[in-house]
Protein backbone atom coordinates (compact mmCIF):
# COMPACT_ATOMS: atom_id res chain seq x y z
CA UNK A 1 0.00 0.00 0.00
CA UNK A 2 1.34 3.20 -1.22
CA UNK A 3 2.26 5.63 2.22
CA UNK A 4 -0.28 8.68 2.21
CA UNK A 5 1.70 11.67 1.42
CA UNK A 6 -0.90 13.64 3.80
CA UNK A 7 0.67 11.95 6.92
CA UNK A 8 3.59 13.56 8.55
CA UNK A 9 6.70 10.56 8.13
CA UNK A 10 8.42 10.33 11.94
CA UNK A 11 11.64 9.23 10.75
CA UNK A 12 11.78 12.35 8.70
CA UNK A 13 11.02 14.75 11.44
CA UNK A 14 13.63 12.51 13.63
CA UNK A 15 16.09 13.22 10.67
CA UNK A 16 15.37 16.78 10.47
CA UNK A 17 16.29 18.07 13.18
CA UNK A 18 18.92 17.64 15.93
CA UNK A 19 18.78 16.03 19.25
CA UNK A 20 18.97 20.08 20.97
CA UNK A 21 16.61 21.39 18.50
CA UNK A 22 13.90 18.37 19.20
CA UNK A 23 15.03 19.66 22.97
CA UNK A 24 13.87 22.79 22.22
CA UNK A 25 11.05 21.97 20.72
CA UNK A 26 9.80 20.21 23.76
CA UNK A 27 11.01 23.26 25.78
CA UNK A 28 8.61 26.06 23.31
CA UNK A 29 5.29 23.27 23.93
CA UNK A 30 5.57 23.91 27.54
CA UNK A 31 6.72 27.34 27.47
CA UNK A 32 4.38 28.70 25.39
CA UNK A 33 1.60 27.69 28.31
CA UNK A 34 -0.33 30.35 29.44
CA UNK A 35 -2.45 28.55 31.99
CA UNK A 36 -0.61 25.82 33.80
CA UNK A 37 -4.22 24.02 35.62
CA UNK A 38 -4.53 21.41 32.64
CA UNK A 39 -0.61 20.50 33.87
CA UNK A 40 -1.19 20.64 37.56
CA UNK A 41 -4.38 18.91 37.90
CA UNK A 42 -2.55 15.41 36.16
CA UNK A 43 -3.44 13.00 36.14
CA UNK A 44 -7.09 13.94 36.65
CA UNK A 45 -6.98 16.62 34.35
CA UNK A 46 -9.81 15.08 31.63
CA UNK A 47 -12.00 12.17 31.87
CA UNK A 48 -10.42 11.06 28.01
CA UNK A 49 -6.96 10.29 29.56
CA UNK A 50 -7.34 9.76 33.19
CA UNK A 51 -8.34 6.24 32.99
CA UNK A 52 -5.47 5.24 30.63
CA UNK A 53 -2.48 7.49 32.90
CA UNK A 54 -3.95 5.62 36.52
CA UNK A 55 -3.58 2.29 34.07
CA UNK A 56 -0.31 2.53 33.10
CA UNK A 57 0.82 4.35 36.21
CA UNK A 58 -0.44 0.83 38.40
CA UNK A 59 1.07 -1.03 35.29
CA UNK A 60 4.47 0.01 36.21
CA UNK A 61 3.97 0.29 39.76
CA UNK A 62 3.03 -3.23 40.05
CA UNK A 63 6.33 -4.82 38.00
CA UNK A 64 8.87 -1.92 39.21
CA UNK A 65 8.89 -4.00 42.92
CA UNK A 66 9.59 -0.60 44.85
CA UNK A 67 9.64 0.03 48.78
CA UNK A 68 10.13 3.35 50.64
CA UNK A 69 13.13 4.49 50.31
CA UNK A 70 14.56 3.89 46.79
CA UNK A 71 16.25 5.82 44.90
CA UNK A 72 13.70 6.38 41.77
CA UNK A 73 14.74 8.28 38.72
CA UNK A 74 11.71 8.98 36.33
CA UNK A 75 12.70 9.91 33.12
CA UNK A 76 10.37 12.37 30.78
CA UNK A 77 8.58 13.15 34.33
CA UNK A 78 7.28 16.17 32.68
CA UNK A 79 5.56 17.99 35.01
CA UNK A 80 5.88 15.14 37.58
CA UNK A 81 2.61 14.07 38.58
CA UNK A 82 3.59 11.03 39.06
CA UNK A 83 6.99 11.89 40.52
CA UNK A 84 4.77 13.42 43.49
CA UNK A 85 3.13 10.68 43.95
CA UNK A 86 5.99 8.14 44.16
CA UNK A 87 7.46 10.93 47.03
CA UNK A 88 4.30 10.31 48.62
CA UNK A 89 5.05 6.01 48.51
CA UNK A 90 8.43 7.33 50.50
CA UNK A 91 10.91 7.25 47.59
CA UNK A 92 13.57 9.23 46.97
CA UNK A 93 12.67 10.78 43.23
CA UNK A 94 15.01 12.28 40.64
CA UNK A 95 12.34 13.98 38.21
CA UNK A 96 14.16 14.28 35.03
CA UNK A 97 13.14 15.99 31.76
CA UNK A 98 14.50 17.79 28.99
CA UNK A 99 12.14 21.28 29.30
CA UNK A 100 12.73 23.00 32.45
CA UNK A 101 9.49 24.82 32.51
CA UNK A 102 8.08 21.54 32.81
CA UNK A 103 10.19 21.15 35.72
CA UNK A 104 9.02 24.20 37.25
CA UNK A 105 5.87 23.30 36.55
CA UNK A 106 6.11 20.10 38.76
CA UNK A 107 8.03 22.22 41.52
CA UNK A 108 4.94 24.35 41.74
CA UNK A 109 2.71 21.11 41.94
CA UNK A 110 4.71 19.87 44.80
CA UNK A 111 4.61 23.50 46.59
CA UNK A 112 0.60 23.36 46.01
CA UNK A 113 -0.09 19.74 47.22
CA UNK A 114 2.67 18.76 49.00
CA UNK A 115 3.81 15.33 49.89
CA UNK A 116 1.64 14.08 53.40
CA UNK A 117 4.48 13.33 56.07
CA UNK A 118 7.58 13.17 56.31
CA UNK A 119 9.14 12.01 53.31
CA UNK A 120 12.10 12.13 51.01
CA UNK A 121 12.93 15.92 49.12
CA UNK A 122 12.64 15.22 45.01
CA UNK A 123 15.47 15.73 43.08
CA UNK A 124 14.89 18.14 39.52
CA UNK A 125 17.30 17.48 37.11
CA UNK A 126 17.37 19.38 33.43
CA UNK A 127 18.19 16.41 30.44
CA UNK A 128 20.27 18.11 27.64
CA UNK A 129 19.02 14.80 25.31
CA UNK A 130 22.41 13.23 25.51
CA UNK A 131 23.96 12.65 29.04
CA UNK A 132 22.53 12.31 32.60
CA UNK A 133 24.07 14.47 34.96
CA UNK A 134 23.92 11.39 37.41
CA UNK A 135 26.62 8.63 38.48
CA UNK A 136 27.31 5.19 37.23
CA UNK A 137 24.86 2.82 39.20
CA UNK A 138 23.44 5.55 41.54
CA UNK A 139 19.36 5.06 41.30
CA UNK A 140 17.64 1.65 41.81
CA UNK A 141 14.49 1.89 40.06
CA UNK A 142 13.13 3.73 36.46
CA UNK A 143 10.03 4.46 35.42
CA UNK A 144 9.31 6.27 31.90
CA UNK A 145 5.44 6.99 31.57
CA UNK A 146 4.56 7.66 27.86
CA UNK A 147 7.81 9.94 27.34
CA UNK A 148 10.58 7.56 25.58
CA UNK A 149 8.50 7.47 22.16
CA UNK A 150 9.61 11.29 22.37
CA UNK A 151 12.68 10.59 22.53
CA UNK A 152 15.08 11.07 19.14
CA UNK A 153 17.93 9.30 19.91
CA UNK A 154 16.48 6.36 21.55
CA UNK A 155 20.13 4.15 21.78
CA UNK A 156 21.43 6.91 23.40
CA UNK A 157 19.30 7.45 25.93
CA UNK A 158 18.83 3.94 26.50
CA UNK A 159 22.67 3.64 27.09
CA UNK A 160 22.23 6.64 29.48
CA UNK A 161 19.60 4.65 31.96
CA UNK A 162 21.99 1.40 31.71
CA UNK A 163 24.81 3.17 32.99
CA UNK A 164 23.01 5.17 35.91
CA UNK A 165 21.23 1.77 37.11
CA UNK A 166 22.71 0.02 39.63
CA UNK A 167 23.32 -4.16 38.58
CA UNK A 168 20.11 -5.49 40.24
CA UNK A 169 17.76 -2.28 39.25
CA UNK A 170 15.00 -2.51 36.59
CA UNK A 171 13.23 0.05 34.46
CA UNK A 172 9.63 0.58 33.63
CA UNK A 173 7.82 2.06 30.51
CA UNK A 174 4.43 2.44 29.48
CA UNK A 175 4.47 3.35 25.74
CA UNK A 176 2.00 3.38 23.12
CA UNK A 177 2.40 0.51 20.19
CA UNK A 178 4.15 0.35 16.58
CA UNK A 179 1.22 2.45 14.78
CA UNK A 180 1.50 5.03 16.90
CA UNK A 181 2.69 8.10 14.54
CA UNK A 182 0.15 7.49 12.53
CA UNK A 183 -2.91 7.93 15.25
CA UNK A 184 -5.12 10.85 14.33
CA UNK A 185 -3.29 12.86 17.60
CA UNK A 186 0.31 11.67 16.68
CA UNK A 187 -0.39 13.31 13.13
CA UNK A 188 -1.82 16.63 15.06
CA UNK A 189 0.60 16.70 17.41
CA UNK A 190 3.42 16.52 14.71
CA UNK A 191 1.72 19.08 12.83
CA UNK A 192 1.15 21.14 15.29
CA UNK A 193 3.45 21.42 17.71
CA UNK A 194 6.32 19.24 15.44
CA UNK A 195 7.28 16.79 18.80
CA UNK A 196 8.34 13.32 17.65
CA UNK A 197 5.65 10.72 18.14
CA UNK A 198 7.63 7.68 17.56
CA UNK A 199 6.16 4.06 16.60
CA UNK A 200 7.24 1.71 19.44
CA UNK A 201 9.58 -1.00 18.15
CA UNK A 202 10.04 -4.02 20.61
CA UNK A 203 12.61 -5.81 19.05
CA UNK A 204 14.93 -2.74 18.05
CA UNK A 205 14.26 -1.19 21.71
CA UNK A 206 15.66 -4.72 23.11
CA UNK A 207 18.68 -5.18 20.99
CA UNK A 208 19.51 -1.44 22.05
CA UNK A 209 18.86 -2.23 26.00
CA UNK A 210 20.91 -5.52 25.21
CA UNK A 211 24.01 -3.49 23.86
CA UNK A 212 23.18 -1.04 27.32
CA UNK A 213 23.67 -3.34 29.76
CA UNK A 214 20.03 -4.51 30.22
CA UNK A 215 19.67 -8.53 30.64
CA UNK A 216 16.00 -9.11 30.40
CA UNK A 217 12.84 -7.83 29.03
CA UNK A 218 9.40 -8.91 30.33
CA UNK A 219 6.30 -7.42 28.73
CA UNK A 220 2.79 -7.02 30.44
CA UNK A 221 -0.22 -8.68 28.99
CA UNK A 222 -3.64 -6.55 30.70
CA UNK A 223 -6.65 -5.29 29.82
CA UNK A 224 -5.88 -1.43 28.80
CA UNK A 225 -10.20 -1.49 28.83
CA UNK A 226 -12.14 -4.07 30.96
CA UNK A 227 -14.46 -6.13 29.34
CA UNK A 228 -18.22 -5.51 30.14
CA UNK A 229 -19.97 -8.99 31.06
CA UNK A 230 -23.58 -9.55 32.37
CA UNK A 231 -23.85 -11.56 35.14
CA UNK A 232 -24.47 -14.76 33.05
CA UNK A 233 -21.01 -14.29 30.91
CA UNK A 234 -19.21 -13.69 34.44
CA UNK A 235 -20.09 -16.72 35.72
CA UNK A 236 -19.09 -18.31 32.36
CA UNK A 237 -16.08 -16.72 32.50
CA UNK A 238 -15.27 -17.47 36.00
CA UNK A 239 -16.19 -21.06 35.43
CA UNK A 240 -13.64 -21.64 32.09
CA UNK A 241 -16.18 -21.03 29.36
CA UNK A 242 -16.54 -19.45 26.27
CA UNK A 243 -16.65 -15.65 27.45
CA UNK A 244 -12.70 -16.49 28.45
CA UNK A 245 -12.47 -16.47 24.56
CA UNK A 246 -14.17 -13.13 24.42
CA UNK A 247 -11.57 -11.13 26.94
CA UNK A 248 -8.62 -12.55 25.23
CA UNK A 249 -9.25 -10.95 22.17
CA UNK A 250 -10.79 -8.40 23.92
CA UNK A 251 -7.01 -8.30 25.89
CA UNK A 252 -5.26 -8.73 22.28
CA UNK A 253 -7.77 -5.93 20.71
CA UNK A 254 -6.87 -3.13 23.54
CA UNK A 255 -2.65 -4.10 23.44
CA UNK A 256 -2.40 -3.78 19.97
CA UNK A 257 -0.97 0.12 20.19
CA UNK A 258 0.09 -0.26 24.02
CA UNK A 259 3.25 -1.48 25.10
CA UNK A 260 3.97 -1.99 28.77
CA UNK A 261 7.44 -3.61 29.23
CA UNK A 262 10.28 -4.04 32.35
CA UNK A 263 14.04 -4.12 31.11
CA UNK A 264 16.23 -5.71 33.91
CA UNK A 265 19.74 -5.10 34.64
CA UNK A 266 21.12 -8.45 36.11
CA UNK A 267 19.07 -10.41 39.03
CA UNK A 268 16.99 -8.17 41.03
CA UNK A 269 18.17 -7.98 44.64
CA UNK A 270 16.45 -10.58 47.27
CA UNK A 271 13.83 -8.56 49.24
CA UNK A 272 14.34 -7.08 52.40
CA UNK A 273 12.48 -5.87 55.41
CA UNK A 274 11.65 -2.56 53.73
CA UNK A 275 8.85 -4.42 51.50
CA UNK A 276 5.52 -5.63 53.52
CA UNK A 277 4.96 -8.66 51.78
CA UNK A 278 6.18 -12.25 52.67
CA UNK A 279 7.77 -11.04 56.07
CA UNK A 280 7.48 -13.92 58.71
CA UNK A 281 8.98 -15.03 61.54
CA UNK A 282 8.74 -18.42 64.29
CA UNK A 283 9.24 -16.68 68.00
CA UNK A 284 10.09 -18.53 71.21
CA UNK A 285 9.91 -16.32 74.66
CA UNK A 286 10.82 -18.27 77.85
CA UNK A 287 9.59 -18.20 80.44
CA UNK A 288 6.16 -18.43 79.09
CA UNK A 289 5.02 -17.53 82.84
CA UNK A 290 6.31 -14.94 85.11
CA UNK A 291 5.64 -13.20 88.18
CA UNK A 292 7.76 -10.13 88.99
CA UNK A 293 8.00 -7.44 91.87
CA UNK A 294 6.37 -4.35 91.42
CA UNK A 295 9.22 -1.80 89.42
CA UNK A 296 10.98 -4.94 88.30
CA UNK A 297 12.14 -4.63 84.89
CA UNK A 298 11.06 -8.63 83.52
CA UNK A 299 14.11 -10.72 82.18
CA UNK A 300 13.32 -13.27 79.08
CA UNK A 301 15.06 -14.61 76.63
CA UNK A 302 13.88 -14.95 73.14
CA UNK A 303 15.09 -17.41 70.10
CA UNK A 304 14.15 -15.91 66.35
CA UNK A 305 14.39 -17.10 63.26
CA UNK A 306 13.92 -15.21 59.88
CA UNK A 307 11.74 -18.25 58.13
CA UNK A 308 10.64 -15.39 55.24
CA UNK A 309 12.62 -14.82 52.25
CA UNK A 310 13.20 -11.57 52.71
CA UNK A 311 16.60 -10.07 54.54
CA UNK A 312 15.64 -8.28 57.86
CA UNK A 313 17.25 -4.69 58.18
CA UNK A 314 19.47 -4.07 61.59
CA UNK A 315 18.17 -1.70 64.03
CA UNK A 316 20.44 0.94 62.28
CA UNK A 317 18.42 0.85 59.09
CA UNK A 318 15.56 3.09 59.89
CA UNK A 319 13.17 2.10 57.77
CA UNK A 320 12.56 -1.45 57.82
CA UNK A 321 14.94 -1.80 60.72
CA UNK A 322 13.47 -5.54 62.34
CA UNK A 323 13.14 -5.46 65.80
CA UNK A 324 11.10 -7.83 68.53
CA UNK A 325 8.14 -5.59 69.70
CA UNK A 326 5.66 -6.31 72.60
CA UNK A 327 2.46 -5.68 72.81
CA UNK A 328 0.45 -5.72 76.33
CA UNK A 329 -2.95 -6.64 77.20
CA UNK A 330 -4.76 -6.85 80.52
CA UNK A 331 -5.69 -10.27 82.04
CA UNK A 332 -9.26 -9.30 80.53
CA UNK A 333 -8.05 -9.35 76.82
CA UNK A 334 -8.11 -5.47 77.40
CA UNK A 335 -5.05 -3.18 76.03
CA UNK A 336 -2.71 -1.91 78.58
CA UNK A 337 -0.63 -0.69 75.72
CA UNK A 338 0.28 -1.43 71.90
CA UNK A 339 3.61 -1.29 70.98
CA UNK A 340 4.96 -1.40 75.02
CA UNK A 341 8.30 -2.29 73.76
CA UNK A 342 11.27 -2.52 71.01
CA UNK A 343 14.00 -4.64 71.59
CA UNK A 344 17.38 -5.01 68.74
CA UNK A 345 17.81 -8.50 67.68
CA UNK A 346 21.84 -8.20 67.70
CA UNK A 347 24.23 -6.44 70.13
CA UNK A 348 25.72 -5.15 66.15
CA UNK A 349 23.74 -1.96 65.09
CA UNK A 350 24.51 -3.06 60.89
CA UNK A 351 24.22 -6.56 61.13
CA UNK A 352 21.45 -7.78 59.17
CA UNK A 353 19.81 -11.19 59.39
CA UNK A 354 19.52 -13.19 56.30
CA UNK A 355 16.86 -15.74 55.44
CA UNK A 356 16.46 -18.75 57.59
CA UNK A 357 19.25 -17.29 60.05
CA UNK A 358 18.09 -17.51 63.63
CA UNK A 359 18.92 -15.40 66.79
CA UNK A 360 19.13 -15.82 70.28
CA UNK A 361 19.05 -13.25 72.81
CA UNK A 362 18.17 -12.16 76.23
CA UNK A 363 16.89 -9.52 77.09
CA UNK A 364 14.63 -7.01 79.62
CA UNK A 365 10.89 -5.38 79.53
CA UNK A 366 10.58 -2.52 81.32
CA UNK A 367 8.40 -2.63 84.73
CA UNK A 368 4.96 -2.83 84.72
CA UNK A 369 2.66 -1.91 87.38
CA UNK A 370 0.94 -4.50 89.81
CA UNK A 371 -1.54 -6.37 87.77
CA UNK A 372 -2.02 -9.75 85.59
CA UNK A 373 -0.85 -8.95 82.05
CA UNK A 374 -0.45 -11.09 78.44
CA UNK A 375 2.26 -9.85 76.57
CA UNK A 376 2.04 -10.92 72.95
CA UNK A 377 5.21 -10.30 71.21
CA UNK A 378 5.44 -9.73 67.65
CA UNK A 379 8.27 -9.06 64.96
CA UNK A 380 7.96 -5.49 63.81
CA UNK A 381 9.89 -3.58 60.87
CA UNK A 382 10.15 -0.25 60.87
CA UNK A 383 7.50 2.36 60.01
CA UNK A 384 6.54 -1.07 57.15
CA UNK A 385 4.29 -3.31 59.39
CA UNK A 386 3.77 -5.22 62.03
CA UNK A 387 4.52 -8.84 61.30
CA UNK A 388 1.48 -10.54 62.56
CA UNK A 389 -0.50 -8.78 60.01
CA UNK A 390 0.77 -10.89 57.60
CA UNK A 391 -0.21 -14.30 59.24
CA UNK A 392 3.10 -14.96 61.18
CA UNK A 393 3.12 -15.94 64.47
CA UNK A 394 3.34 -14.28 67.67
CA UNK A 395 4.53 -15.78 71.52
CA UNK A 396 2.53 -15.06 74.26
CA UNK A 397 3.87 -14.64 77.90
CA UNK A 398 1.63 -14.55 81.28
CA UNK A 399 2.89 -12.23 83.29
CA UNK A 400 1.28 -11.61 86.85
CA UNK A 401 3.27 -8.53 88.71
CA UNK A 402 2.85 -8.50 92.34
Amino acid sequence: MPRDEALIDVQSLLSAKSVEDHCRVAEEYFAHLNDWTHHLSKPFGSFDETPQLLINFAVVLQGLQLCPGMTVLEFGAGTCWAARMLTQLGCKVIAVDVSPTALRIGQELYARHPPLGDRPAPRFLLFDGRRLELPDQSVERIICLDAFHHVPNPEQVLAELGRVLETGGLAAFAEPGPEHSRTAQSQYEMKTYGVVENDIDMRAIWRSAQSAGFTDLQLAIFPVKPLYANLTDFEDFLQGGKTGKTYVAAVRDSLANQRSFFLFKGEVKRRDSRYRQGLSAEINISPASVIAGAGENILLNAVVRNNSESIWLPRNAGLGAVMLGCHVYHADGTVFRESYHWEPLTAAADHPLQPNETVQFSFHLPALPRGRYRLDFDMVSNDVCWFAINGSQIAQVELEVA
